[in-house]
């Protein structure tokens, strides 16, 4: 092979015949490397002296990948690439090549190595990193790779969680990209998981308490009726079709506790808490249960009788007293009746509807528990490869269940969801 032969193919591909800017330099290198043996070091020193370049790049002079404690592989992939850049692109990567804090990398130190963003490892070693990673282990003074082991960046002062998320716009029939879609989403691995005693356990709880048993009631309203004082009927009837309508439908995804959304699942699921908590607690109803009964033994035969509140004082105070009292005697205590007062009192010892707040403050449990463990989280959009930005537990929220792990959201996403809002 010639340099004639390397000439004539180099001015063959540029568009004028002849070099008239420093990229067309870039394309002589790539000939030299397709039409000959050299090594991509040899290569760029020839193609630095046709440019008039003064430095020669020595062997001695190649940086050493090897100090952030990633694969031979990994570092293999770093070579090449590298190998691979421009003159000024090697320039500026040897100038910036970790020298940057985590914030002077977000703030625009991250630019001299975005074509590095997405080299991964080979094979089934891929899942221990993610896109953004190498980007970040190239520019960040004194980082590590955390492994599986620990979070994905390792500093002196704390950890690093390095996400991508969201989801790439796809092509309309017209060839171009359609609108960026809204989610933007990660799940936390092992920290995702829902733990015993955490919001899904504490939910399944109610559903084996007060849903299910309600959906085994043949006609739920007049099972439930003669345990309730007429006056608060109406909201009898207003509570069952809130557990019709969003409870029941759901039984099935919350006890297999692996897909629940936050538009279908988890907003409907507060939405409801908190329209059962006017029902029950602001109004009457809670004291219009009755819970009270009157038990009469005569011999071995005893019955027993529902009473108000009411009667029962009358009872309680006119007892062992001669003047006559006057109470309204109800519906014989039967065992169907006695489950309903149980099932009731069940719903009164529910902390969710007394207080839904408290899903927040089980949202907020799960999210922080991460966050307390890294110094943040950098996230990368995947619709903005290698374009880094810093985020904290306050701009993330739990959106939903997913492949039986916790969703986080982004939450400035979801700005229609109360819940997703009201986690902080």
């Amino acid at each position: 092979m010639t340099i004639d032969s390397i000439l004539t193919e180099w001015s063959y591909r540029l568009p004028n015949g002849y070099p008239t800017k420093s990229k067309d330099y870039e394309l002589l290198y790539h000939v030299i490397l397709e039409m000959t043996d050299v090594t991509p070091l040899v290569a760029r020193n020839i193609v630095n002296k046709a440019q008039g370049l003064n430095e020669q790049i020595e062997p001695d002079d190649q940086i050493d990948f090897t100090q952030f404690g990633v694969s031979q592989d990994m570092i293999d992939q770093i070579q090449d690439r590298y190998d691979n850049l421009s003159a000024e692109e090697q320039a500026d990567f040897n100038k910036n090549y970790r020298k940057h804090t985590v914030q002077s990398f977000i703030a625009g130190g991250y630019k001299p190595f975005v074509k590095f963003f997405n080299i991964l490892p080979i094979g089934n070693a891929g899942a221990s990193m993610g896109r953004g990673e190498i980007q970040i282990l190239l520019a960040v003074n004194g980082s590590q790779t955390g492994g599986t082991a620990t979070h994905d960046i390792v500093m002196s002062d704390g950890q690093w969680e390095v996400k991508e998320i969201g989801k790439v716009a796809k092509l309309t029939t017209k060839g171009v990209l359609g609108k960026e879609p809204d989610s933007k989403t990660f799940r936390p691995g092992k920290a995702g998981m829902p733990q015993q005693g955490d919001l899904l356990s504490k939910i399944r709880d109610f559903y084996t308490d007060v849903v299910s048993p309600y959906a085994e009631m043949p006609d739920a309203f007049e099972y439930l009726k003669h345990v309730v004082e007429p006056a608060s009927h109406e909201q009898l009837q207003q509570f069952l079709t809130i557990l019709d309508k969003v409870f029941v439908p759901l039984m099935s995804k919350v006890q297999e506790g692996r897909e629940i959304s936050y538009d279908s699942g988890w907003q409907q699921i507060y939405n409801a808490f908190k329209l059962m908590h006017k029902v029950f607690w602001e109004t009457e109803f809670d004291s219009n249960i009755q819970d009270t009964r009157l038990t009469i033994q005569t011999g071995d035969s005893q019955s027993a009788y529902w009473i108000t509140e009411d009667d029962y004082n009358k009872i309680k105070q006119g007892a062992g007293d001669l003047d006559q009292i006057s109470i309204h005697i109800g519906e014989p205590v039967e065992n169907g009746n006695s489950n309903a007062v149980l099932w009731f009192s069940r719903i009164k010892r529910s902390t969710f509807l007394e207080n839904p707040d408290i899903i927040i403050t089980e949202f907020n449990k799960i999210k922080n528990k991460f966050f307390t463990e890294v110094l943040g989280l950098i996230a990368y959009d995947t619709n903005r490869p290698g374009i880094p930005f810093a985020t904290t537990a306050n701009d993330w929220a739990i959106i939903g269940l997913s492949g039986a792990q916790w969703v986080f959201g982004l939450r400035s996403a979801y700005p229609k969801y109360e819940f997703i809002q009201l986690q902080s």
